[in-house]
């Protein structure tokens, strides 16, 4: 990426920006980490929303996409992606019917975990004259979704039996972030798989296919992929990454930064034209690269740094680290593409905003 000193005039701050080479590499290093396990890799496209970004991340090991919104999925289905999981629960009928319409140009699924949608989608389906794709997901940590007993995901998988329009693929699981400092982290993610294995387990002896186990993230990718059960893999923050996952000895690298421009110094700190409403927070202030500093505040125009060493030149422009990469690309329109010293292009975040 471009040195922050090397003034690019073109691009006005606050501006987001991917270095293009490290995202690539970060890509290639999950797939060389996938390579012979039998399994694969199901990017979660909630991290960039920017259909040209996902695009990059499939290949021989990631044949489509996780969406986390019906949004999403319309964006990158409308870019020429045609393999979709909205991992999610969609019960409004009027999203159901959006998911229908989907389905008449792509290979669609989504999650439930209650009877009632089912018969929702059976029926818009039956009524579109589509099949829709479906993952139970099971709750095996998070309590954010999912049946809690095995009876549950038979009973769910007998309803889809009875539908033409629905096909039952497999199960879903999220154990959440499971950042290096968790206490009793092996713990908490063995007795989660070990949930999964059980429902795969009875749904086998009670008749049915699973043809899929749709599980893990960044932070599980190592235990997923030693998981007899897991078969796939929703990673998302790999290809851009975040340093509160630093610690998990994973073969990726921080990809996108913020740029801001210095605007006021004085003293011992200096102040940039980026604040809360261009970089996300819910992981921690963002860091600077390449200065050495000893305190930061971020309010929502700003960001003030302090520093014990020489401070930087009105004008200059210095890059920040987002501790969250998620919440980062949903506050801009576009991404300001890098390779090498060169700005190459600019990316529109075509899902932005895309969260019903």
């Amino acid at each position: 990426m471009p040195r922050a000193n090397q003034l690019a005039v073109e691009v006005a701050t606050p501006a987001l920006m991917v270095d293009l080479d490290v995202f690539d590499a970060n890509v290639a290093a999950l797939s060389a980490m996938v390579q012979g396990t039998g399994k694969t890799v199901r990017p979660h496209v909630k991290t960039h929303r920017t259909p040209r970004l996902a695009a990059r991340q499939l290949g021989p090991h990631a044949a489509g996409v996780t969406c986390a919104t019906v949004g999403e999925a319309e964006k990158m289905v409308a870019s020429g992606i045609s393999d979709i999981l909205i991992a999610n629960e969609v019960v409004d009928p009027a999203k159901v019917a959006r998911v229908a319409a989907l389905a008449r140009g792509a290979s669609v699924r989504v999650a439930v975990d209650a009877p009632g949608p089912v018969k929702v989608l059976a029926e818009t389906a039956r009524r579109a004259g589509v099949v829709i794709g479906v993952l139970i997901e099971v709750d095996i940590l998070l309590h954010r979704g999912g049946v809690v007993s095995a009876t549950e995901a038979i009973e769910l998988a007998q309803a889809m039996e009875r539908s033409h329009h629905l096909r039952f693929d497999g199960l879903m699981a999220y154990e959440g972030r499971q950042r290096a400092s968790v206490p009793d982290r092996g713990t908490r993610i063995a007795r989660a798989y070990a949930t999964l294995a059980g429902v795969r387990s009875a749904l086998i002896d009670a008749g049915f296919g699973v043809a899929c186990v749709s599980a893990a993230g960044t932070s599980t990718l190592r235990e997923a992929l030693a998981d007899p059960t897991i078969t796939e893999i929703q990673a998302g923050a790999y290809a851009l990454m975040e340093p509160d996952l630093a610690g998990l000895g994973l073969p990726f690298r921080c990809a996108a930064v913020v740029r801001g421009t210095v605007i006021s110094r004085h003293g011992r700190h200096f102040v940039l034209d980026a604040g809360r409403r261009s970089i996300g927070m819910e992981y921690g202030p963002p860091t600077p690269l390449r200065i050495e500093h000893v305190g930061i505040s971020v309010s929502d125009e700003h960001t003030t740094i302090e520093t014990d060493v020489s401070l930087p030149e009105l004008g200059e422009r210095v890059d920040l680290v987002p501790g969250q990469i998620r919440t980062t690309f949903n506050l801009h329109d576009a991404v300001w593409v890098a390779r090498g010293d060169q700005i190459v292009d600019r990316w529109p975040i075509s899902a932005r905003g895309q969260s019903s």
